[in-house]
């Protein structure tokens, strides 16, 4: 729920855990209280029961023990609003307590945002508070906002959207901590997905459970981590276990890579600051065996810029081409961000890898640590903290086509697009063969379908672009017409994209030619 920022500068002066400090320094966003926040899902879906969920957790009340007496949500939509009043009497003293209560939303009409203050009244150490939001020291209190959809998100029927990249509360440490996975299922089931990978750092999961700065062999974390996904895995939501892994690429530097549903952990410690200038990666890429039927690699954030200071202290390094060829890493969670910019970036980078004949597919993800409406960091490193949106749950995602919600088969498939809200799909008919996203084709000639959609939500589709890669370049055909024909001699690959009115985006993997 809180993490650790961008600083380039060592990572002893950039924790974010209102509790840590040095010997004889605290920081100035210390409190003697525990972290107290509230969180909501950037969109729900308007269902039968018409409800919207409020996820509280209070973190460190093993410390600092508390009455929870009251939460009043109150929801502003249009000029009007409505208020919830949910009494409590219970004291609070773990070192992690979470609980979900839901916001009766029948009386509003769907289609809007909502404007959601959530106020939590509390006594600690004798005295009373009330807590807007959060009491994050120094953070402004505004409402989380959250569109109240009619419908789901606009994908057809077989195809099934989630968040590949997600932190959890075994991801705990002196750093940053996330939202329990039981709470995390909740609030995705909210917004319309139908899965999630956990991808806890490698560096946290080998923890002993009472002392992150201890390591225990037993692994009770990545266990315990194990067991909490098998129990909320379901059919029609699938919860799939992995690690982010502090891995060494080419040159021995720390990258980082998502194994997930892999039955052994895999330790990866080498950028954790647990022993300063002890930051060797343990492994490195090309001893990794190829991926079982049941297993997926993929790249984490590849386009993501390395501090100086990272470089130094943790021995970061980037990912280099060699990296997914040498290994045969067919997938990269491309898109890490929610911020357009960065996205361009992202789907440049990878435009510049299919060019020289790197066929990967991309995902799209968070690396949200238990933000599910707004991201909480240092700003300054033992003096602020700020706010962002940018790396929220959910925000980007990840959907496959496939013959039922399976996650793993369904991305080893290849038939994935990735977006914030619109959808579009296409294929090409050629030889009187269909060939659908992630496949091969070997003809001259082929014939372009494509389905789009989008909604209120996400607004009218104003960009249609079909991309033609070459080996000097790609071609854009602007508003391509369904049933045009492709000339594919001299072609690498067709992409498409869409981006909407409000500048919502999505993007499909490619068709090769072969």
């Amino acid at each position: 729920m809180i993490e650790f920022s961008n600083f380039s500068i060592p990572l002893l002066l950039g924790y974010a855990e209102l509790h840590y400090h040095l010997k004889y320094l605290y920081p100035k966003y210390y409190i003697k209280q525990p972290e107290i926040i509230a969180d909501c899902p950037i969109r729900v879906i308007k269902n039968k029961d018409n409800v919207l969920p409020i996820l509280l957790i209070i973190k460190d009340s093993n410390k600092f023990p508390i009455l929870l007496k009251s939460i009043k949500v109150t929801i502003k939509y249009a000029d009007k609003k409505i208020e919830e009043f949910f009494p409590k009497t219970k004291k609070i003293e773990q070192s992690y307590y979470s609980e979900t209560i839901k916001c009766n939303l029948g009386i509003i009409e769907s289609e809007q945002n909502l404007k959601v203050i959530v106020e939590i009244n509390i006594s600690c150490l004798g005295k009373d508070y009330t807590i807007i939001n959060d009491n994050c020291p120094g953070l402004d209190k505004k409402p989380f906002t959250c569109y109240y959809a009619n419908a789901a998100l606009p994908y057809p029927n077989g195809w099934y959207a989630g968040d590949p990249h997600c932190h959890t509360i075994y991801t705990a440490d002196q750093v940053e901590f996330g939202a329990d996975i039981k709470s995390t299922k909740t609030m995705a089931k909210a917004m319309g997905l139908s899965w999630f990978f956990v991808t806890d750092h490698s560096y946290d999961l080998d923890d002993s459970l009472n002392d992150c700065t201890k390591n225990d062999i037993n692994l009770p974390k990545w266990n315990m981590m194990k067991a909490d996904c098998v129990e909320e895995d379901e059919p029609d939501f699938r919860v799939v276990p992995g690690e982010e892994v502090s891995i060494g690429n080419k040159n021995g530097e720390n990258v980082h890579l998502l194994v997930i549903n892999k039955n052994e952990f895999i330790h990866g410690s080498g950028d954790s600051a647990e022993i300063w200038f002890k930051n060797k990666p343990e492994h490195c890429l090309n001893e990794l065996k190829n991926e079982t039927e049941d297993e997926i690699y993929i790249a984490a954030h590849p386009n993501d810029k390395v501090p100086f200071m990272q470089k130094l202290t943790l021995r970061r390094g980037s990912w280099h081409t060699e990296d997914f060829s040498d290994n045969k890493i067919r997938f990269m969670q491309v898109i890490n961000s929610a911020d357009i910019s960065e996205i361009k970036s992202s789907i440049e980078y990878w435009k510049n890898l299919l060019i020289q004949k790197h066929k990967i597919l991309i995902l799209a993800g968070n690396d949200a640590h238990g933000n599910f409406n707004v991201m909480r960091q240092i700003q300054k490193p033992f003096t602020k903290l700020f706010a962002s949106d940018k790396q929220v749950f959910g925000r980007m995602h990840t959907v496959f086509h496939y013959r039922n919600n399976d996650p793993i088969a369904g991305i080893k498939n290849g038939e994935m697009i990735v977006s914030n809200g619109p959808f579009i799909n296409f294929w090409i008919k050629a030889e009187a063969k269909e060939f659908r996203i992630g496949a091969n084709c070997s003809s001259n000639f082929a014939l372009l379908f494509f389905q789009v959609a989008t909604a209120k939500e996400f607004g009218e589709i104003t960009k249609l672009r079909l991309f033609l890669g070459k080996e000097d370049g790609e071609q854009v055909i602007e508003d391509p017409q369904n049933e045009l024909e492709i000339d594919l001699k001299d072609i690498l690959y067709l992409r498409m994209s869409i981006e909407t009115q409000k500048k919502f985006v999505a993007f499909t993997n490619p068709i090769f030619k072969i």
